[in-house]
């Protein structure tokens, strides 16, 4: 229906049109009519043939001024230009296509004729060299910064007069920035809005520098590199044949051997000078090596044995931040649980566990104020042993009754609001013995995983350098249950003011042992 009406609407237009434009014909016809026109002189002008004309130039094609725009028509290879000279020493200029003078023959005197050559010779030479500044020259190209000319005096020293920096690269700089808001009526209103600017530049720099013809200074820089010795700085002289210096380094250097049983090095930074006294070089070097060069041969045998170059591994410098075991009972046991491979006789099975973290992302469903206790569930690894007691035997399983924390935390109030001057009234340090992580979140089993045998946990993420990590869990070891922290069964007619007291995990002082040995994860 709407197609319908549109075509109804566009031919009701079309015949209003052709009505005006036949009235308005008619009314023309009937002026002329009554005007009466000369009908035979009006029928010559066509308004839709354009009225431009060439306009050619007169006189000689030397004194007259030709345009260089490409959108003239240059004269056609049929048009030439002859010049002659009379006995009057004056010029005869002929422009012919063929036989046939295409323009006047004009004259010059001797004069004219040599003021004329010489301003097209100076033009030819000021156009040429404006090309090779705009780098459309083979031999010469314009660069960023000019040669700067100092005193002559320097010409003997550098061998010329003038200092020039040749940069070459590019700096790339991506600004931009990410703000986000969640309307969430439980968030405060300055946490409801967060983001920040986002910065990310890349910069490829290298700049050539000479004084003269002998000192040369050449640098690179790139923010990509993944060592520092790929950055080059290196300043250059060179001597003439007749010098005793032949050639002065500073930066980065090499010592190349012409011979294969002793090889050069080739990642040097320092000085190196190469003189000549008559026939005898000399080649001396002062610098530091900033890279070595090692191998490693591996030989096979009938046997399928290999020989290698063996290499060690400290835990504490192996993708650190991320694994955790979750008791000094495990640490101890692991690898004696690893020598029956591939079977694991540990007789462990974590049932349960809970891992609690410093809330980022504004997750409001499983918020909770904790208290990570360094020393809870062990039993001979105790940090604080002028505090605590060990109520079990030395390498007992991990378990809340270990040692005596708990009996001392029953006498403190668990509010969150003094709980901190609570525990350092027990003698306990914050920061070292125990941490508070207020509306901390719970970590969903999508981002962490951990072995139930053989009792380490392992982050999808590292671990930020203002996070703690608090956990409890539970397992079953020769067929007893044991407990670390307090779970969510235990706390949950707990109020929201009182704090839930779970055990702290860190790197570097959970188990002091794990950081002087050297130990290994499976599946790493």
């Amino acid at each position: 229906m709407i197609v319908t009406t549109r075509k109804i609407q566009f031919i009701f237009g079309l015949s209003i049109c052709l009505a005006a434009c036949l009235s308005a014909t008619a009314g023309y016809g009937q002026q002329r009519d009554s005007t009466r026109v000369d009908t035979v002189r009006s029928t010559n002008y066509n308004p839709f043939r354009p009225n431009f004309r060439l306009n050619d130039r007169y006189g000689d094609p030397f004194s007259n001024f030709t345009t260089y725009s490409p959108l003239y028509l240059k004269d056609p290879k049929s048009l030439k230009t002859d010049v002659e000279v009379d006995t009057g020493r004056n010029y005869n200029i002929y422009e012919k296509m063929g036989t046939v003078n295409f323009r006047t023959p004009s004259s010059m005197s001797f004069e004219e004729f040599s003021r004329q050559q010489d301003q097209i010779i100076k033009r030819n030479y000021w156009q040429s060299r404006s090309k090779a500044l705009d780098g459309e020259s083979a031999v010469s190209s314009r660069n960023l910064i000019p040669k700067i000319y100092v005193s002559p005096t320097l010409d003997r020293i550098f061998g010329g007069s003038y200092v020039e920096l040749i940069p070459r690269g590019f700096v790339n700089l991506d600004f931009g920035g990410q703000w986000q808001r969640i309307e969430n009526p439980t968030i405060p209103l300055r946490q409801q809005k967060n983001g920040g600017f986002e910065f990310d530049q890349q910069i490829n720099l290298s700049v050539v520098g000479k004084v003269g013809e002998k000192l040369a200074v050449t640098t690179n820089f790139d923010n990509n590199n993944s060592f520092d010795f790929q950055n080059n700085l290196k300043v250059e002289y060179t001597g003439f044949k007749e010098d005793i210096i032949k050639k002065f380094e500073i930066g980065n250097v090499s010592l190349p051997l012409n011979n294969s049983l002793i090889t050069g090095s080739q990642n040097l930074f320092g000085i190196k000078t190469q003189m000549q006294f008559g026939k005898l070089y000399v080649t001396a070097l002062a610098t530091t090596q900033r890279g070595k060069q090692s191998s490693i041969k591996v030989s096979g045998s009938t046997n399928g044995a290999a020989q290698g170059r063996p290499f060690e591994i400290v835990g504490s410098n192996y993708d650190e931040n991320r694994h955790f075991f979750i008791g000094q009972f495990f640490r101890d046991n692991f690898e004696g649980w690893l020598g029956t491979l591939p079977q694991i006789t540990s007789g462990v099975n974590i049932t349960r566990i809970e891992v609690y973290l410093l809330n980022r992302q504004n997750d409001t469903q499983t918020t909770r104020n904790v208290v990570g206790l360094m020393d809870m569930g062990e039993s001979d690894k105790i940090y604080r042993k002028d505090i605590l007691t060990s109520a079990v035997a030395p390498k007992s399983p991990t378990a809340n009754n270990a040692n005596d924390l708990f009996t001392k935390l029953d006498g403190i109030s668990p509010k969150s609001d003094g709980i901190n001057q609570a525990l350092e009234g027990l003698g306990f340090k914050n920061g070292t013995d125990f941490e508070k992580i207020t509306s901390s979140r719970k970590l969903t089993p999508s981002e962490y995983a951990f072995n139930k045998e053989l009792g380490y946990l392992t982050l999808q993420r590292k671990l930020q350098n203002d996070e703690a990590l608090a956990i409890a869990f539970e397992y079953t070891y020769n067929g007893r249950v044991y407990k670390v922290g307090e779970l969510s069964e235990d706390y949950g007619n707990k109020p929201e003011d009182e704090v839930v007291y779970l055990k702290l995990l860190r790197p570097r002082k959970l188990a002091l042992k794990m950081i002087r040995e050297k130990f290994y994860l499976p599946g790493i």
